[in-house]
């Protein structure tokens, strides 16, 4: 994750924002490159909905034998209805997107499938202001 957060120093940096990570996680067994893609591009939504000069919350714990990762924005957050279809490729939800360059649709698609592929979950969870995505995967024994 700090891996991840580094190398979108740039975006962050380009429009003010700051990401902290708050707790600590068990080692995933995973495939390197998947998970810093699936996190990079999670992180991107995050940083692109996000108003400039903001903060996104990263928030890393275990819960039994799953790591939890949790990236809460303060953006314009997800309509209820769209909770789930936020994940379907070429779906852009409703809210207003502050980025300069519309994203394809994809990023959440390939996070649902790279997670998918280490055993893991992804979800959208409601939250009153901003968007919450929850990572699940099974931690490494």
């Amino acid at each position: 994750m700090r891996e991840t957060v580094a190398e979108l120093q740039l975006q962050t940096q380009a429009r003010g924002i700051r990401i902290d990570i708050d707790g600590e996680a068990p080692l995933v067994q995973a495939d390197a490159g998947k998970l810093r893609i699936a996190l990079s591009n999670l992180l991107a939504n995050a940083i692109g909905f996000s108003p400039a000069g903001d903060r996104i919350r990263i928030e890393l714990a275990r819960d039994g034998e799953t790591v939890l990762i949790d990236c809460i924005d303060s953006g314009p957050g997800i309509a209820t209805a769209e909770l789930e279809r936020i994940f379907e490729p070429f779906f852009q939800g409703s809210q207003p997107d502050q980025r300069s360059a519309k994203g394809s649709g994809l990023g959440l698609a390939i996070v649902r499938e790279f997670i998918a592929a280490h055993g893991g979950k992804v979800f959208a969870l409601p939250a009153e202001r901003g968007a919450h995505f929850r990572i699940e995967l099974p931690h490494a024994t």
